[in-house]
């Protein structure tokens, strides 16, 4: 070969050197997916809690990791050990459709145990069980680092999540079968966010905070703690561990070597988009113009106010007020779930000023006035105006969600 030919070949091995040195000596960054896969040593990985386990539940009972989905592991189980085993899944979002559903629900009732935490479940799953769940605001919520907080029943221990920025928490409960174990807390309020659903012979526990079985917070006391108490409520003999997403990102081709590898899997995939774009720009085959379609305008606003404008003209004072009236107490009862029937029960009084968090007295002249219009068909536009401000102003320092 020429000394050209030897140059070039030497130019193109340092360059590859060069890049080998400078890849190896790159600081890789940290991975905060949160696969709570038992394999995944990152942090919202789930090894430790995996290691763990034995030690929070003890040595005595069984511990069995299953790979496929938990509708495929009940269709395999015997129906006369239910009672004797459970199932814990930790899952970022767990979507649980109706045949699974059915197949839980039938484990569950014959006396099996299922453990489930995630920070969203299925619509279809919790109108099942009579719940439901939203998030809240985060920042609405979290002025600054340690407002909020994490509790469990009977225990006085507090626990901060540093890195939790999801709030989900259980708005509505089933009261027959619904036990509350666990609650999120911020600005004063103890919302629930672990409960127990009791259904037939067995229970099955919903949790909405994932994070604190992963790897980061397993490895803090606090948050090893509340973990341990947590998953301490499970009781069966046998529990059955799902790692289902394990087999997911595990390559099954013959290119399995270069896929596995970060370095290799970039440069083979930037390969595939070279030729993909090559045979694009190559082709002789051009693509009609596509017509831009402009979406429609959103009306809503417009729409609101034009109605507002006919009914403020052509309604009665009374009707708006009792609307106004109407709309509060609904919002009393969905917000603190008490009952609007009469309201200058005492009782009642006390409970609206303590979860609301509004000086009694203010509290009481706001219920005064609303049963003094309640029923009162006469009204003018100077009554509207009060009532309205009245309730709204009881809103802005009780803070609705």
């Amino acid at each position: 070969m020429s000394r050209n030919t030897w140059l070039g070949i030497l130019l193109l091995f340092t360059v590859f050197l060069g890049i080998a040195l400078i890849d190896a000596g790159a600081k890789r960054p940290i991975d905060w997916n949160e696969t709570y896969l038992f394999k995944d040593k990152i942090p919202f990985g789930a090894y430790v809690f995996r290691e763990e386990l034995p030690n929070i539940l003890g040595k005595d009972r069984s511990y069995t990791n299953y790979g496929e989905s938990t509708y495929e592991l009940l269709a395999n189980f015997d129906s006369l050990q239910y009672n004797k085993r459970a199932i814990i899944d930790i899952s970022q979002f767990h979507s649980i459709y109706e045949h699974d559903t059915k197949s839980l629900l039938r484990y569950v009732e014959n006396g099996g145990e299922v453990f489930l935490s995630g920070k969203s479940f299925s619509d279809e799953f919790l109108d099942t069980l009579g719940l439901y769940f939203e998030l809240l605001d985060y920042a609405k919520f979290t002025p600054n680092p340690r407002s909020v907080y994490y509790t469990l029943v009977n225990d006085t221990a507090k626990l901060y999540l540093e890195k939790v920025t999801n709030l989900p928490i259980f708005s509505k409960l089933n009261p027959e079968n619904t036990t509350i174990l666990g609650y999120l807390n911020s600005r004063g309020r103890a919302l629930p966010n672990f409960i127990k659903v009791s259904r037939g012979k067995g229970a099955m526990y919903l949790h909405l905070v994932p994070a604190v079985f992963g790897n980061y917070y397993m490895l803090q006391e606090n948050s090893y703690n509340y973990a341990a108490k947590v998953i301490n409520t499970v009781r069966s003999e046998e529990v059955w561990l799902s790692d289902y997403g394990y087999y997911w990102d595990r390559p099954n081709t013959p290119l399995r070597v270069i896929l596995q590898k970060p370095g290799f899997a970039q440069a083979w995939y930037l390969l595939l988009i070279g030729l993909l774009l090559l045979m694009i720009f190559k082709s002789k085959r051009e693509q009609r113009a596509v017509p831009v379609i402009i979406p429609e305008p959103n009306k809503s606003k417009e729409f609101a106010q034009t109605i507002g404008n006919l009914y403020y003209e052509n309604g009665s004072p009374g009707n708006i007020i009792q609307k106004k009236i109407e709309y509060f107490l609904f919002d009393v009862r969905n917000n603190y779930q008490l009952d609007t029937l009469k309201l200058d029960d005492d009782r009642f009084i006390k409970q609206l000023s303590s979860k609301s968090t509004v000086d009694i007295d203010e509290t009481k002249h706001l219920l005064k006035l609303i049963d003094q219009y309640r029923n009162k068909k006469e009204a003018s536009i100077a009554d509207v105006k009060i009532v309205n401000q009245k309730i709204e102003d009881f809103k802005q320092k009780a803070n609705f969600i």
